[in-house]
């Protein structure tokens, strides 16, 4: 399922945005509230103390005053006044009846013809008085500023949201560039896409680098085996038609039957050379598995799969006893380092002989054999992919010592080849850069 990355960060930020602005405005209503409260009962009692200095003048009265009522007076508000005596001097209750308390100096709640009044009395000497207010009126007060408050984020929102709208644009606007690289990029450009956007984005980048660098790398392992199996299976298929077409064509017998084994060489060379190939691709793709090494059962396995070579060619093999267990890896892919052995007592075998021996210990694992080892010009040579030594009997594709070490690579280990001192060769697997 598709969706918008900026609808969703629009949504995002209005889920956490408008929480906080109710937050805002019940703080704002209970900072208003204290505020307005304070406001007001200042105001009363100011108008108390105000009242209160009137009531000798009040007291002269013989009747309380009823001050006359005009269009601007409020009627949210009520007063009265009272002697030392307790007698009424003025009241302007608004139909609100208040109780005279001679002595009492504060603040009262009052609740009358369902309205709550605050109600403030001053008492002296002189009398009392009382100033009442509703408090509804202080409400209305509260909830204008709330209604402004909600009007003015209601007005701004959509303003607020284009903003945002914008700016996310802006903000991606790296992405589209990158994705307009993409779409220019050929497969096997393994060119790193810039680091030049938000610092944000770069996991991302290494991240599509690294895949680009493997694809690329991938492709180039793709396009080498196509051109190295059709180059080396070309020779072969070749001298198989001849061989095949020498069958069909001659009458000798012994011609035939020797143009026929020649047929059957050719096909077990290509089969071997396709193996290699297949091995090496698998090897070149680093698909490699860590386990825990059984190394008596992998001893096993590789002195069944090598024996038989090693008696077709009269060469005695040692290998270490079941019970060995000094080896320079305990974890590894266990397929790949029975090709990698494999393929290291498959060249001592076949182009050593005399006794091929496999040694390991904590540090290292060795195979030496007893020919006459390899000139010491070509021991590099010999690593590379499909090289053969000029003037070599035995077949094989060139690619032995480069399976081996890249499975030493990928287990953290270094091939070294020596001439021996006593003859033969000695290929070396070491951890590291060792020797």
């Amino acid at each position: 399922m598709s969706y918008s990355l900026r609808g969703t960060l629009i949504r995002s930020l209005l889920k956490v945005v408008t929480p906080l602005w109710l937050l805002a405005c019940a703080l704002l209503a209970f900072h208003a509230w204290h505020e307005v409260n304070e406001l007001y009962e200042q105001q009363q009692a100011l108008f108390a103390r105000q009242l209160y200095g009137t009531l000798p003048t009040l007291g002269a009265r013989s009747e309380p005053e009823r001050p006359q009522v005009g269009d601007d007076d409020v009627d949210f508000m009520a007063v009265a006044a009272w002697n030392r005596h307790g007698q009424l001097l003025l009241v302007d209750s608004e139909g609100l009846q208040l109780d005279a308390r001679p002595g009492y100096t504060g603040f009262a709640s009052l609740r009358q013809h369902d309205e709550d009044w605050r109600v403030y009395y001053l008492s002296g000497e002189a009398g009392s008085v009382a100033v009442a207010q509703e408090m509804s009126e202080r409400w209305e007060m509260i909830g204008g500023l709330l209604l402004t408050q909600g009007l003015l984020w209601l007005l701004l929102l959509p303003f607020a949201l284009l903003a945002l709208w914008w700016a996310v644009g802006r903000g991606l606007a790296p992405l589209a560039h990158i994705r307009e690289q993409l779409q220019r990029r050929a497969p096997d450009d393994a060119t790193p896409l810039p680091r030049e956007v938000p610092s944000e984005l770069h996991t991302l980048i290494d991240a599509m680098n690294d895949l680009i660098g493997r694809v690329a790398q991938t492709l180039q392992r793709e396009r080498r085996f196509t051109a190295d199996a059709a180059h080396e299976l070309r020779s072969p298929l070749a001298a198989m038609r001849v061989q095949a077409e020498v069958a069909q064509l001659v009458q000798d017998p012994a011609l035939r039957e020797r143009a026929l084994q020649q047929l059957m060489n050719g096909v077990d060379r290509s089969s071997h050379l396709l193996a290699q190939l297949l091995a090496l691709s698998r090897v070149d793709a680093e698909q490699q598995h860590d386990e825990a090494l059984d190394w008596p059962l992998l001893l096993q396995e590789l002195g069944e799969a090598v024996s038989g070579l090693a008696a077709s060619h009269h060469v005695t093999l040692r290998l270490p006893p079941a019970g060995h267990t000094q080896w320079p890896l305990q974890h590894g892919d266990r397929t790949l380092l029975l090709l990698m052995l494999r393929n290291l007592l498959d060249n001592a075998i076949r182009y050593g002989g005399g006794t091929v021996s496999l040694e390991a210990d904590a540090t290292r694992i060795s195979v030496s054999d007893e020919g006459d080892g390899v000139p010491e010009a070509l021991l590099d040579k010999v690593r590379e992919r499909f090289y053969r030594p000029p003037g070599q009997q035995q077949t094989g594709s060139g690619l032995g010592l480069s399976i081996v070490e890249r499975i030493a690579a990928l287990h953290g280990l270094r091939l070294s080849l020596h001439n021996r001192d006593g003859g033969g060769l000695q290929a070396v697997l070491t951890r590291g850069h060792g020797t």
